[in-house]
């Protein structure tokens, strides 16, 4: 009788799942501990039992709190332009759908069971220290969201982009604060028709409060 062919995929091996690095358990512990229950709340010997890694580990991977806490803002940055990047992208183009799109993401997340403030600006209450690392690092985040709101309200054909980025930039912090002390679907509504109502004001053809020709 014929010898069947073997499927060597069927044979093959799964490979193993990589396990995450201490340095990546860390920072994922912290990432939680610290967004849920605040910093200062949260010391390195809690960190070190919930990550499940030795202390001699902990300190190889991150010198000290505050470079983890730094390290920990700049993932929170990371995951905030992955997805203003994702969110834009279907309007590619039309900025001023792109800057509403912006609004209508932010009213998402705000709304979301789990939202419990901008890490930025909780770590900011947290540390108001001038010469605190992470305000550098929030320094940085802002300057960013600042100069990409510009550059769309400028492509827009704002008026003032310089203005209009400010605006927009405040909208977006205040929206964080409202949402933890107001009903979020309320908050997410005016939210959005805030920002349309800037960006319309800026973008509109002709002399402030003329009718609109676009």
């Amino acid at each position: 009788m014929a010898r069947q062919p073997s499927d060597a995929r069927a044979q093959a091996p799964t490979p193993a799942a990589r396990r995450p690095s201490a340095r990546e358990r860390i920072l994922q512990t912290a990432r939680d501990s610290f967004y849920r229950e605040g910093i200062r709340a949260v010391g390195v010997d809690t960190l070190i039992a919930r990550s499940g890694v030795a202390k001699m580990s902990f300190y190889r991977s991150f010198r000290s709190k505050d470079e983890l806490v730094c390290a920990y803002l700049q993932c929170f940055a990371a995951e905030f332009w992955k997805r203003w990047d994702d969110t834009i992208r279907p309007y590619a183009d039309s900025p001023k759908k792109q800057l509403r799109a912006l609004f209508v993401a932010q009213a998402e997340r705000i709304s979301a069971p789990d939202f419990r403030g901008c890490p930025f600006a909780n770590t900011l209450v947290e540390f108001p220290e001038t010469g605190c690392p992470a305000r550098a690092v929030i320094a940085r985040f802002r300057a960013e969201r600042h100069i990409r709101l510009r550059d769309l309200a400028k492509a827009a054909g704002a008026r003032d982009p310089e203005r209009l980025a400010e605006q927009l930039g405040i909208l977006f912090e205040g929206s964080t604060y409202c949402a933890q002390i107001s009903r979020p679907s309320g908050t997410a509504s005016a939210l959005v028709r805030a920002a349309e109502a800037l960006i319309d004001a800026e973008t509109r053809r002709g002399k402030p409060g003329a009718a609109r020709t676009d």
